[in-house]
């Protein structure tokens, strides 16, 4: 027992502070190579809670290192999300310990996927914080990131479970200690030869001259003392960065206040007068006030041009959550009436933006993202791909005074120059404010709560890196197949302990039958034991649906973005179809006071019974296991894995060319008479939804066909000669599972006929052959 503690807890929390203690300010880097191997060691020891209790031991232990500095605006904000993210850390640890139990050493080489997988699940959301991913600790070693151009910052929190992986072999594996040296010398020369090489590349393209003026305002004295106070410490050090050559000067964080609406008028006269005195552009953050019902107040950022007065602005997107806004407002609403505060810090109650704007400067068209939004790496980077040339980071990090919050939001944006391959110029109030090259050299950097002007020439560049042009790929690859080890592991045959010993929830004894211990026999289930069974199996099915749809409740907003997109936007896939965006572009309008709650309601009982399709497929599997020989339980987990792809190309090829075919022709009907296509929201996701689990279903074709060959139900001569009827069945069910337009029945039941064709085949491979 007592090594079980620690294990537990000692071990989880040795983790978490070495981790904590790798991320800056303190040159510390290095211990992050080592910081991983207590954990790792927990998970192989520890099952299931236990395995689960100290991955959210390692969580605490490292977020209280990591983020302490939250607790100077708000100790229950702080305390809130150290436990929050904490989860994911114990949900990482407890299906690690799982592929550990099922899958032995090869199951250590999951840990970087499935490390990755949840550091990405924690970017996602309203409730996202991306801040203290792992491979943010390497920011100072800029030779062995600058594979980041590709993988992003995830890439390197890969690397360096990797790191830990082979670490920890070393350590424990004496006679392959010369072949596992070589091995980890290899996984740092490799990424610093590549480092080294991008390091010597030479810039000879466009430059502009750019100043970043750190005033050093309190924060609190710069939100009560007004646009006087402020202007009277900006203007001089603007005057200052003109002098100095700067073509564009940046103020930081809402420096000025509101700016934009009549009442501030004459504020916005006096930014106006000093840019036309100076000649120089001015991009400045602000507040923006938009009257109506509702009121809607932003954190935005203006740019200021030579005798053109504001010619765009630029909303926040990403509100810290419960300091800007509380999450979910569509949600619950309600919870925007919760303010947390300290320090003098109010909790806000802004708005968010939808626009990401990339703005005309001088001689250079840039985006700039406000606090939070940079440490975001796959946001950031639509900005590049929209046409951004430099991007600059404006902030108010005084809030958390003296401590590592200014400085490790400030390595970040290391990390956004060489995602993008841009120039970084950052502005921040009270520190720290600096420039980054697109290698991620900082220059002219300050410390913090000190006035400053910084002044540099920064590269201005035009090409997109690989991250740029797919974003998230590598980290989303990463969550993929974490989720196929989760459904492998949940799912698969017996681990090595079950075995064993015949005992668990996963014992090779498959559910519908009992041990007879004197005999050691299988016994057959009475009927009632039966029914008692499938009522078992039908409600845990249902609690998976139930936590599928809370979560798809959380992410409504996310999702729903992603349903409208075949109306909105191109997507990599729509373009195989070579789909355009539907220009004029569909109005989508809700008509009843409940409309958004419905759609939204929807989108969480679907999603939520997709999320559970391999749960629910296990269960089902369960419940008829007992009726089937060895050999055909043995495919358990193939079919599984593969109605689960099935289901999810079918919605694929939904989504990105059905949906928007479908919608194309039924606006088509309309063009000769000029009407305006409207459509309100819930019939637009009911069709939608329609149609992706319809398409779904239809694509389980093969897999069905696979199970139902192997325990002998179809042979390929009865799919062969039942092909004529096949044909009609085929447009039957198009008719009755799409909507009734022509278009998406046509294209249902074309792939059902190719797919029955493919399931022939699947019949031939998988059928009986006798004994």
């Amino acid at each position: 027992m007592k090594k079980e503690w620690m294990f537990l807890l000692v071990y989880p929390a040795v983790s978490g502070l070495l981790l904590g203690a790798a991320f800056p300010p303190l040159p510390l880097g290095v211990l992050a190579y080592l910081a991983l191997i207590p954990l790792f060691i927990s998970a192989q020891r520890l099952t299931g809670r236990q395995a689960f209790g100290a991955g959210f031991i390692q969580g605490i232990f490292f977020y209280l290192t990591a983020i302490y500095w939250v607790s100077w605006v708000s100790l229950p904000g702080m305390l809130g999300a150290v436990f929050y993210m904490s989860v994911f850390r114990g949900l990482f640890t407890y299906l690690f310990s799982r592929v550990l139990s099922r899958f032995g050493s090869l199951g250590l080489w999951a840990a970087p996927f499935l490390w990755v997988g949840f550091e990405y699940l924690n970017s996602l959301g309203d409730l996202g914080f991306p801040w203290a991913v792992a491979g943010n600790s390497q920011s100072a070693f800029l030779p062995l990131i600058q594979y980041a151009s590709v993988t992003g910052v995830y890439g390197v929190s890969f690397w360096l479970v990797v790191v830990n992986l082979v670490a920890l072999a070393l350590l424990r594996e004496v006679e392959r200690r010369k072949m596992l040296l070589v091995g980890f010398a290899a996984l740092f020369i490799a990424p610093l030869s590549h480092g080294l090489l991008a390091l010597s590349e030479e810039h000879s393209g466009r430059t502009v001259v750019v100043a970043a003026v750190q005033p050093d305002m309190p924060p609190v004295a710069k939100e009560y003392r007004g646009f006087e106070y402020n202007f009277g410490k900006l203007k001089p050090m603007t005057e200052l960065a003109a002098e100095q050559g700067a073509q564009l000067v940046v103020w930081p964080e809402t420096a000025v206040g509101y700016i934009k609406s009549r009442t501030y008028r004459a504020d916005r006269e006096q930014v106006e007068r000093l840019v036309d005195s100076l000649g120089v552009h001015l991009y400045t953050g602000a507040y923006r006030l938009v009257t109506g019902s509702p009121v809607q107040v932003f954190n935005s950022s203006f740019l200021f041009a030579p005798g053109k007065g504001i010619t765009d602005y630029y909303d926040k997107t990403h509100l810290v959550p419960f300091g800007e806004r509380a999450p979910f407002p569509g949600l619950i609403p309600f919870l925007r009436k919760i303010q947390f505060s300290g320090g003098g810090f109010v909790a806000g109650n802004w708005d968010s933006g939808e626009v990401q704007t990339v703005f005309e400067g001088p001689d250079v068209r840039f985006s700039a993202l406000i606090c939070f939004d940079s440490v975001f790496p796959g946001f950031v980077s639509e900005f590049v791909a929209r046409g951004a040339e430099l991007l600059v980071v404006i902030t108010n990090d005084g809030w958390f005074g003296r401590s590592s919050g200014p400085y490790q939001h400030a390595e970040a944006s290391v990390f956004r120059a060489i995602e993008n391959r841009r120039s970084v110029v950052r502005c921040a109030n009270t520190g720290v404010s600096t420039l980054v090259d697109p290698y991620g050299r900082q220059s002219e950097t300050t410390g913090i709560f000190h006035p400053a002007v910084i002044t540099g020439e920064v590269a201005v560049r035009a090409d997109l890196t690989f991250y740029t042009r797919y974003g998230d790929l590598f980290s989303q690859i990463c969550l993929a197949i974490a989720l196929v080890l989760a459904m492998l592991t949940i799912s698969g045959g017996p681990g090595r302990s079950e075995i064993e010993d015949g005992q668990g929830e996963n014992s090779i004894l498959p559910a519908g039958t009992q041990l007879d211990k004197a005999q050691g026999n299988e016994v057959a289930m009475p009927f009632l034991d039966h029914l008692e069974e499938l009522r078992w199996r039908l409600l845990k099915g249902l609690a998976g649906v139930v936590v599928g749809a809370a979560l798809c409740g959380i992410y409504s907003d996310e999702i729903l973005r992603f349903l409208v997109e075949p109306i909105r936007g191109v997507n990599p896939l729509m373009r195989l179809f070579k789909l355009e965006v539907i220009d004029p572009p569909i109005r989508l309008i809700y008509l009843k006071p409940m409309g958004m709650f419905m759609v939204k309601l929807q989108i969480a009982l679907v999603g939520g019974a997709i999320l559970a399709l391999p749960l629910l497929l296990y269960q089902l599997w369960l419940f008829v296991a007992p009726g089937l020989f060895d050999k055909e339980r043995y495919y358990v987990a193939f079919i599984i894995f593969s109605s689960t792809v099935c289901f999810l190309l079918g919605a694929v090829v939904a989504h990105s060319g059905v949906v928007p075919l479908s919608f194309r022709f039924l606006i088509s009907l309309g063009e000769g008479v000029d009407i305006e296509p409207q459509f309100d929201i819930g019939f637009y996701i009911g069709f939608v939804l329609r149609l992706l689990v319809a398409f779904g279903v239809v694509f389980e074709l093969p897999v069905a066909t696979f199970f139902l060959a192997k325990v002998g139900v179809v042979t390929p001569e009865a799919m062969r000669s039942g092909r004529r009827y096949a044909v009609v069945v085929g447009f039957v069910l198009a008719a009755l599972l799409t909507p009734p337009d022509p278009i998406s029945q046509l294209m249902m039941a074309l792939p059902l006929i190719v797919l029955y064709e493919l399931s022939i085949w699947v019949a031939k491979v998988a059928g009986k052959r006798p004994a």
